[in-house]
């Protein structure tokens, strides 16, 4: 795979009923404020003022105890025009996992929602924005934006567990995602975004195990805005460091906590060299009588996937997908 993509291929997928989707702007007496919950439980968010952004709502769906369930919704933006995001905020209902939005320049996908763990035809899309926690506001610097076109073909995808690991209150699952905007001429450089995954992660019964991977390197100089780690609940650290070539340097992102992991924001952001590489290294303990693999599933599986957020991207966009590597370094037994 190439450290970013210079071609897409088309795809076509079938009709769906889509689930409840609202698409809204505020007012303009709007005033921002944060996330808030509704009498029925779940979670609302003031749209952008008018003008000034689009809001998107997926769901409210059910989420049956005892289950976990991913969905994409597919959608196109509902705008004729370009938009220039500099600050995208979200916010979900207690018990999301994930919520990965995606956008894609070449797919004409019918609206429609997709209930699949399945991996999406990641050379077909380019990450937008990704969130672990309950709540995230990330305001880009100036001169900086997400590109969005008109009519932009999207893919907003969470993932809901009401099981042991995680619970969900209100037995329903929902995301608002606000998309604020400026005008073209204040942009100079576009965001993109890094999403690697160490498939090599694999926990024999009662066993404590370390592994390592390096990242492909960055295309260009580049700026990086934020990261985060991910992994499940047999996650006992995730680090990261810059690379030398042939050892961990300095560090710069830990996470200790697999439900509501840090979001590492940088400001200055972290400089990266054409070239470079970032390592990063996850511990796993696994105390159970069954072997635990890589997958996506948070009650039978692990993770070990680092996220961030750079610019100025390649393509007005383009992802880095990095599903390739990673190796074990240590491994002991545990009770």
């Amino acid at each position: 795979m190439n450290h970013f993509r210079s071609s897409r291929r088309a795809l076509c997928l079938p009709v769906l009923a889509l689930c409840a989707l609202l698409w809204a702007c505020g007012d303009d007496k709007d005033t921002a404020v944060g996330p808030s919950t509704g009498a029925d439980g779940n979670v609302t968010l003031a749209a952008p003022p008018a003008g000034q952004g689009i809001q998107v709502v997926i769901g409210p769906f059910e989420v049956p105890a005892g289950q976990e369930v991913q969905k994409n919704y597919y959608m196109k933006l509902p705008t004729d025009q370009d938009l220039y995001v500099t600050k995208v905020e979200l916010t979900y209902n207690i018990g999301s996992h994930h919520l990965n939005i995606f956008k894609s320049d070449d797919l004409d996908v019918p609206d429609r929602v997709e209930d699949s763990f399945s991996a999406i035809a990641w050379e077909s899309w380019d990450m937008v924005a990704a969130s672990q926690r309950e709540s995230l506001t990330w305001t880009l610097p100036p001169g900086v934006a997400i590109h969005l076109k008109p009519h932009q073909q999207m893919n907003f995808q969470t993932h809901y567990v009401n099981a042991a690991t995680q619970s969900t209150p209100t037995g329903t699952g929902k995301a608002v995602i606000n998309f604020y905007t400026t005008d073209k001429a204040d942009v100079k450089a576009y965001v993109g975004a890094m999403f690697a995954n160490n498939k090599k992660v694999l926990l024999p019964p009662h066993t404590e195990a370390t592994f390592r991977k390096e990242t492909k390197p960055f295309p260009n100089d580049a700026h990086i805005l934020w990261m985060t780690g991910h992994f499940h609940g047999w996650g006992k650290s995730f680090v990261v460091n810059r690379w030398t070539g042939s050892q961990v340097g300095a560090e710069v992102y830990s996470n200790r906590t697999w439900d509501e992991p840090p979001v590492q924001f940088y400001n200055p952001p972290l400089e990266v060299k054409t070239g470079e590489v970032l390592s990063y290294t996850t511990t796993h303990v696994n105390n159970t009588d069954k072997e635990v693999k890589f997958g996506p599933h948070v009650e039978t599986d692990e993770h070990a996937n680092l996220f961030l957020f750079y610019y100025p991207a390649p393509d007005e966009g383009a992802a880095i997908y990095d599903f390739d590597g990673g190796v074990q370094v240590a491994s002991k037994a545990v009770q």
